[in-house]
């Protein structure tokens, strides 16, 4: 997993971009410093589990206010492994899959290793869809094009409902905390990402989507 925005840590600061995504190999930059200062300093890291916990709440209450029944959960890029808990404790039923690139992850934790680029989940783990997929600080290490084919697999993987986020442009320069999240990363509009995911789901707010051909019943003013 890549880091998400800093959860209720958040200060304006000057307009600027940070450089372009450097040359290192994912090895290399998401190896055993990356996950101490992210995830493991609290001085530092951009989440932790009562943060994951807290956004498992509201995703698993929106989506049984629409009756959106979750038996299993595909956790793309889960990095340390917040979600899991969480969906344990939210649906306590469904059966979690962790998938993650980072070797140092999967070494540390057993996920199943994979890219949200070229995963074949029937092979890897029996299915093709899940009820649920998150997919959490993962796109925006990505270029447009391969963010694109993410997005399009991502679709193809999501039975009912998609948990996304993404760092975007404005995020970067008016909301996150810097010295909590990695602006070494493509930096792209909100309006971008919209329209990539527009094609396949129905925003619902709060970074959750539901999948167009789900059976799901929306009320108008639901969907923002």
């Amino acid at each position: 997993m890549v880091p998400p925005r800093s959860w209720g840590m958040r200060k304006r600061l000057p307009r600027s971009a940070p450089a372009a995504a450097t040359a290192a190999t994912v090895t290399e930059r998401f190896g055993p410093e990356y996950y101490r200062r992210f995830y493991g300093n609290p001085r530092t890291r951009v989440s932790d589990a009562p943060t994951i916990g807290k956004l498992a709440a509201f995703v698993a209450a929106y989506l049984r206010h629409l009756d959106v029944a979750v038996h299993s959960i595909l956790d793309m890029g889960c990095g340390v492994g917040h979600w899991q808990p969480a969906a344990r404790t939210q649906w306590p039923r469904a059966k979690y899959h962790g998938v993650e690139f980072s070797e140092f992850q999967c070494r540390e934790h057993g996920w199943t290793r994979g890219s949200v680029l070229d995963f074949a989940p029937q092979q890897a783990l029996g299915r093709d869809q899940f009820d649920l997929v998150v997919c959490q600080g993962v796109l925006q290490y990505l270029d447009a094009s391969a963010a694109r084919r993410a997005i399009d697999n991502l679709a193809q993987w999501t039975g009912s409902a998609l948990y996304l986020e993404a760092l975007t442009t404005h995020d970067w320069e008016q909301s996150c905390d810097r010295d909590r999240t990695d602006g070494d990363v493509h930096l792209r509009s909100g309006a971008w990402y919209r329209r990539q995911l527009d094609g396949h789901f129905t925003a619902l707010g709060g970074g959750l989507f539901v999948k167009k051909d789900a059976d799901v019943t929306l009320f108008e003013l639901e969907a923002p």
